[in-house]
């Protein structure tokens, strides 16, 4: 199986295999984050759960979702920049 160098943990690791349903997006995250990472935020009791519970984001709701998507490519840095993903666990 090929190895991808996984932005979050700066590693060369196993890709996502899973579906992820993610539309668009979802090509990207597999090009750029490894299973480990993606478990980290998406598994059970994750922190994908922690930001809609601190958030208290009504995925119904539009803005929820993009402020979830904002916080997912902060927490996995997919993107080029500097900001901080605020870990509320700690």
């Amino acid at each position: 199986m090929a190895q991808i160098h996984c932005r979050k943990c700066d590693k060369d690791s196993d890709p996502i295999t899973d579906n992820l349903f993610m539309g668009k997006l979802e090509a990207e995250v597999k090009e750029k984050v490894c299973q480990t990472c993606w478990n980290e935020w998406a598994g059970p009791g994750g922190t994908k759960t922690m930001v809609i519970n601190e958030y208290q984001l009504n995925l119904g709701d539009e803005s929820a979702r993009a402020t979830l998507k904002t916080q997912m490519r902060t927490f996995l840095k997919m993107d080029d920049t500097e900001t901080e993903f605020k870990d509320y666990r700690h």
